[in-house]
C-alpha cells in the first residue's frame, strides 16, 4: 500500500435511522461521559446538559452529509458501515457509537479492540468489533486484563521520516498503549498526558505533501509540562493554539478545530483555527484545508476525528 492510500482509506458508522421510538441522535441530550480520572470528563456534554442542548436532527442530517462530501472531495476513500440496529433502542444511551474512531485501531488483517473506561460505552465496543469483523474480515484481537484504551487517544501515523505513535493516558493507561505498541512497533513512540478526555481534543499531526512530519498542532495548556517536553525533544515544529481551538475553557465551549483527520498535504476539520497565524502557517506549509462544520457533534465532545478511523 502506497503511503497515499495508506492515510485515505476510511471507515466511518452510518447516522442510526429516525425510528418511531428513537427520533435521532441524542434526541433527548447529550449522555455524561467520565472516565477513570476527572480530567477525563467530557466538557462538551457537560456543557450541552448545562445549557439544555438537545440537536435538531435535520440541522444534524445535513451537516453528516456535507461532511462525507467534504472527505470525498478531500480525496478519501470511505467504507460507510451501517448503524447498528442493537444500539438504536430507546433505553441505550450508547449512542456515542457514532464516533467509531474510539472502538479501537485497524492494523494490517486486524482490529485492536478497545477497552472504554467509560462503562456506559462499553456495549458500543462490543458492536464495533462485530461490525469490523463481519463488514472487513478483520480479526479481532482483545487487550490483556486491566488495559484500557480508547482510539481518542490514539494517533498513529507512517512517514517517509518514520512512524509515530502518540498516546493520550485520559481515558487509556499505559497497559493499552505498550500492547498496541508491540504490534505496530512505531519509530517513535511517545505517551502524552493531557487534560483533554482524549488526545484528538488537543493534539493532531499535520503531514507534507511529500509525508512527512511537518508539524504538531498542540493545545499546550491542556498538555502537562513534562509531555511538552517529550513533544518538543522530536524536534518536529510545534504550532500552539488556544483552548478555544480545543474543547475550550471555563464557561466557554471550544470549535474542536484540532479534532482533524490528516493525510499528505489535506488536513480537514470543522472550522478554521480561531488562534492567529494558524492557518497561513498551514497554508505555508502547503497544506491543503477542508472545513465541514459539525456544531451537532461538537456538543458530544466530538468532530471529524472521532467520527472516522483509518484502514492501516
Amino acid at each position: 500500500m502506497n503511503a497515499d492510500k495508506h492515510h485515505r482509506e476510511i471507515i466511518l458508522l452510518g447516522l442510526p435511522p429516525v425510528t418511531d421510538e428513537v427520533k435521532g441522535m441524542w434526541h433527548k441530550g447529550y449522555p455524561v461521559h467520565k472516565g477513570e480520572s476527572e480530567s477525563s470528563v467530557n466538557f462538551a456534554t457537560l456543557y450541552a446538559k448545562k445549557n439544555n442542548i438537545v440537536p435538531d436532527q435535520d440541522l444534524l442530517r445535513r451537516e453528516w452529509l456535507n461532511f462525507v462530501d467534504t472527505l470525498l472531495l478531500a480525496g478519501f476513500h470511505l467504507h460507510i458501515i451501517p448503524f447498528p440496529e442493537g444500539l438504536n433502542r430507546p433505553d441505550s444511551l450508547y449512542h456515542d457509537a457514532v464516533f467509531i474512531r474510539d472502538g479501537g485501531m485497524i492494523f494490517r488483517s486486524i482490529w485492536i479492540k478497545g477497552r472504554f473506561s467509560v462503562k456506559d460505552r462499553v456495549t458500543e465496543g462490543e458492536f464495533h468489533s462485530r461490525l469490523i469483523s463481519t463488514k472487513l474480515k478483520k480479526t479481532v484481537i482483545t487487550l490483556p486484563k486491566d488495559a484500557f484504551l480508547e482510539g481518542g487517544d490514539i494517533n498513529f501515523i507512517k512517514t517517509e521520516g518514520g512512524s509515530y505513535y502518540f498516546g493520550g493516558l485520559s481515558r487509556s493507561n499505559r497497559l493499552g498503549h505498550d500492547f498496541v505498541r508491540d504490534i505496530v512497533r512505531p519509530d517513535n513512540y511517545i505517551l502524552v498526558e493531557s487534560d483533554g478526555y482524549h488526545l484528538d481534543t488537543v493534539f493532531t499531526p499535520v503531514l507534507s505533501a511529500d509525508n512527512r512530519l511537518a508539524a504538531l498542532i498542540i493545545a499546550s495548556a491542556g498538555i502537562k509540562p513534562r509531555s511538552m517536553k517529550q513533544i518538543r525533544a522530536l524536534g518536529v515544529p510545534v504550532i500552539e493554539v488556544s483552548a478555544q481551538d480545543s474543547s475550550g475553557d471555563g464557561d466557554t465551549l471550544g470549535d474542536y478545530a484540532v479534532n482533524a483527520l490528516v493525510a499528505p498535504g489535506v488536513m480537514v476539520n470543522c472550522s478554521r483555527f480561531a488562534t492567529p497565524g494558524v492557518e497561513e502557517k498551514l497554508r505555508k506549509l502547503g497544506i491543503e484545508r477542508f472545513v465541514a462544520p459539525l456544531t451537532s457533534f461538537k456538543y458530544a465532545g466530538g468532530s471529524v476525528h472521532c467520527l472516522t478511523n483509518e484502514i492501516y
